[in-house]
């Protein structure tokens, strides 16, 4: 019996005895019951999540539509009108990328000529956030002056940004109807306007519309009204946006986001083309003509499709550049574009009126072409340089093509000094 009661006592032991808990199990628990506060903190913006800022902003959100207006950038824009007045609230959302957020309303859908309202905040604290109007005048920092521009921001509400989470908030009010041709832009990463107040150049930017459709702002605890519609057309991938409801808003919005491109801007797109055509085909047909002779006719056609390409794609680059728009500080780029152009041109005139090598015209024919050829190509490797210099583009870019034209001039004065020697 007694043996048996100790069996007894030692399997009551080991059935009563409470296993230790794992240290990971417990661990994971605790992590767990943190993961919602952590999400909520960095969840993004989201037309199907209520605008919670409060008295941060000084105009009632409520009942805002909303539409995700650039979802490449992640740009949300609410906006509504207040009811009673005709009053237009915007709230543009935006990634805090420590740079400044914007949005443009156009007379004409293109970025020159707008009037925007820019927002930015440099660090935590009071004073630290700023919004400011200003006139699109051009394509550079200079041309787009602080605090002039054609909307009516009304005084009582001044523009507003708030700083929540990672997130940038640009508030503010119109008096009167605002345009529906609408333009986005995102500052680069980490740089903020000066004391002087000029914008740096854009990183990226989007044009669109919205559609004013009635209704207005609910105020307390009544109901919303219908804010309207935004659309914006992309051109980087052609995604159509999701469709959302704003915080108490009865309509949706439905979006389609159409930028310069997250690939190439406009901008870019055109330097592309020059530094491909003027500043690297161009003056390698040169090259072959000057020093491949030997391989007759080889040199001959490989001269004809370098040159033949170049001014295509170079007439391409021209076009592109024009289509940017009017910017005082450009007209000298676009003056000596055009000028190459003409050369470029003379230079397939000449072509089609070659004269034989026997005749005596020959001589002067070769000597009009090659000058010519010589003028297009100076002119077109320095136009290169001074757009890069306008365009605002990194140092990197201007050097990269200074260091192809440094060993492309010195190869060509060696092959030079070989040719004159042999």
């Amino acid at each position: 019996m007694a043996r048996i009661t100790r069996s007894a006592n030692r399997l009551a032991t080991r059935q009563c005895t409470p296993r230790p808990p794992h240290v990971l199990v417990v661990a994971l628990c605790l992590a767990s019951s943190y993961l919602p506060s952590a999400s909520s903190q960095s969840a993004a913006d989201s037309c199907s999540n209520a605008l919670s800022l409060g008295s941060l902003v000084p105009f009632n959100t409520t009942g805002l539509a909303c539409f995700q207006a650039w979802p490449s950038q992640d740009f949300i824009l609410r906006f509504g009108k207040a009811a009673g007045n005709n009053v237009w609230s915007f709230v543009l959302s935006a990634p805090d990328n420590g740079g400044y957020i914007a949005i443009g309303f156009s007379p004409t859908g293109r970025m020159v000529g707008s009037s925007a309202v820019a927002g930015w905040a440099a660090g935590a604290g009071a004073g630290s956030s700023a919004a400011r109007q200003y006139y699109l005048g051009g394509t550079s920092s200079s041309s787009c002056p602080p605090d002039q521009g054609k909307l009516a921001l009304v005084a009582a509400a001044p523009p507003t940004v708030v700083s929540k989470g990672s997130r940038l908030y640009l508030a503010f009010q119109l008096a009167g109807q605002p345009l529906t041709d609408v333009v986005y832009a995102v500052g680069p990463t980490g740089s903020l306007p000066g004391s002087n107040g000029l914008l740096p150049q854009h990183q990226d930017m989007a044009s669109g519309t919205i559609s004013l459709s009635g209704g207005g702002t609910g105020d307390g605890d009544d109901d919303g009204g219908e804010g309207g519609e935004g659309k914006s057309k992309r051109g980087d991938n052609g995604d159509e946006g999701d469709e959302g409801k704003g915080a108490r808003s009865t309509s949706p919005a439905s979006s389609s986001t159409s930028g310069t491109g997250a690939f190439l801007s406009a901008k870019r797109r055109h330097g592309v083309l020059a530094v491909v055509s003027w500043g690297v085909l161009v003056p390698s047909g040169v090259a072959f003509a000057r020093f491949l002779k030997r391989f007759d006719p080889f040199w001959f056609y490989a001269h004809a499709v370098a040159q033949g390409i170049g001014f295509v794609v170079g007439v391409l680059a021209v076009v592109a550049g024009f289509r940017l728009g009017d910017d005082d500080e450009v007209a000298a780029h676009k003056a000596i574009g055009v000028v190459v152009v003409v050369c470029a041109c003379l230079q397939v005139m000449a072509v089609l009126a070659r004269p034989a090598k026997e005749t005596k015209a020959r001589r002067y024919w070769n000597l009009y072409h090659h000058n010519v050829g010589r003028v297009a190509v100076a002119l077109g490797v320095a136009n290169v340089f001074y757009g890069l210099s306008l365009a605002n583009e990194r140092q990197e870019w201007s050097y990269v093509y200074g260091v192809f034209i440094g060993i492309f001039a010195v190869v060509y004065l060696v092959l030079e000094e070989w040719r004159r020697r042999h």
